[in-house]
């Protein structure tokens, strides 16, 4: 999502907190400046549920107004897990996007979890194939051994 340049005074501009690559779906993004948590008026976007990625994984993003040289801290919360990242947005007038730092949230733990998962829905479906296979012999016997006796 593009931010918008910087009102008429100059003094306004968006802060984006960005969580990309993390494996579970109930995360919540806070964003505050100092002591003050950005209350729901001063959220311009806010993704109500994190997007699947081809990975697996989920991003999700939160954009609020802040005033110009403000100290932004975003922290992302998980699994009684908090990362928190902090960013200033810069002096000049923006021309492009006002980006805030990434809370990245990937660590080998989280893309080990996703594989184990992929493995144990194999190992479910190879179980399955063999009681479907028990069962057509025990059922193939039976016919057999009615077809010579009876």
């Amino acid at each position: 999502m593009k931010s918008k340049k910087l009102e008429e005074d100059g003094s306004t501009g968006k802060a984006v907190c960005l969580a990309r690559n993390f494996y579970t779906k109930n995360i919540i993004l806070e964003m505050s400046s100092g002591e003050r948590m950005y209350e729901q008026s001063t959220v311009v976007y806010e993704q109500s549920t994190p997007i699947l990625t081809s990975e697996g994984l989920y991003n999700t993003i939160k954009v609020v107004n802040v005033t110009k040289g403000t100290e932004v801290t975003c922290m992302a919360k998980f699994d009684g897990r908090t990362i928190t990242a902090n960013t200033t947005l810069p002096e000049k007038k923006a021309e492009g996007p006002v980006t805030g730092k990434v809370c990245n949230t990937t660590d080998t733990s989280a893309q080990a979890d996703t594989k184990v998962e992929k493995a144990n829905m194999l190992s479910v479906a190879v179980l399955g194939l063999r009681v479907l296979l028990a069962k057509s012999i025990a059922f193939n016997t039976l016919m057999s051994i009615k077809l010579f006796l009876f």
